[in-house]
């Protein structure tokens, strides 16, 4: 079944199904989500065959880490934003069947992430939650990375942007970001959180550009890298307590107010 039908489904069920969230706290908290290579989503290898050589981006293990901010809604409901370091791992794997070499480069792409998500909570126990969230990522990238085989295999990767020369904003991406988990609150200790999450670039971060010399020939060519990636994600928020409710004011009785302040 589908992406796009299962997460409205299940957001369907959060929504209908009594639930209880930190409403009015603010929490900040410290993330770890180690990056794992999947073809799940279209997460894993991008592939090239040309002139008898194929040629494979393999995303290897990587890691992202950094700060969230939780602002609590509703008893149902909270946001959160932040700002994480990523770093997508690739080896580019070649392979020449008549000439029987293989070679390999590997690489790793850094970027910067601020998310923003809504999620949904669902109380399972006294202590233990479960949220499903759905939101989008601005995804940041500082440079070009390159990297080499064994001295005839070169690689070159390009941040790729938009318009005709792929120039404009090369550096900057937003994409989709869903997470699905489970929370431990303490009353004094904090949240201690595990789960998933899905992170997809609405288009190609980068060009994988390659060179291969081999005899007296020349072999080049590009694999595009959508940056899609999976990860298991481990959260820890410290306690905060609920922000108070504004006092509504009371109505003064007219007849205890000076003359000037009373309405006709």
């Amino acid at each position: 079944m589908s992406i796009r039908f299962i997460l409205p489904a299940l957001i369907a069920v959060l929504l209908s199904t009594h639930g209880t969230a930190q409403e009015r706290v603010t929490t900040f908290g410290l993330q770890v989500k180690p990056i794992i290579p999947s073809n799940l989503f279209n997460a894993g290898s991008e592939e090239l065959s040309q002139n008898g050589i194929d040629y494979t981006v393999d995303q290897r293990i990587g890691f992202a880490f950094g700060g969230v901010l939780r602002f609590g809604i509703t008893n149902w409901l909270s946001l959160e934003s932040g700002i994480s370091f990523a770093r997508r791992n690739y080896s580019l794997l070649l392979a020449h069947e008549e000439l029987a070499n293989f070679d390999t480069a590997n690489y790793g792409i850094i970027g910067y992430e601020i998310p923003i998500s809504g999620l949904v909570f669902v109380r399972l126990s006294d202590e233990i939650y479960m949220n499903t969230s759905f939101g989008m990522a601005m995804d940041m990238f500082p440079s070009e990375v390159g990297s080499e085989g064994n001295g005839d295999f070169f690689q070159r990767s390009f941040r790729r942007g938009y318009g005709a020369n792929n120039s404009y904003l090369n550096w900057l991406k937003l994409g989709l970001l869903v997470n699905i988990g489970f929370e431990y609150r303490t009353e004094e200790s904090g949240y201690f959180y595990i789960g998933a999450s899905y992170h997809r670039p609405f288009s190609p971060i980068y060009d994988t550009q390659f060179n291969y010399i081999f005899g007296n020939q020349l072999d080049e060519g590009s694999i595009p890298i959508t940056g899609n990636y999976l990860t298991i994600d481990f959260r820890y928020f410290f306690h905060e307590e609920p922000r108070e409710k504004k006092k509504k004011v009371e109505e003064r009785d007219p007849s205890t107010m000076p003359s000037w302040m009373r309405k006709d």
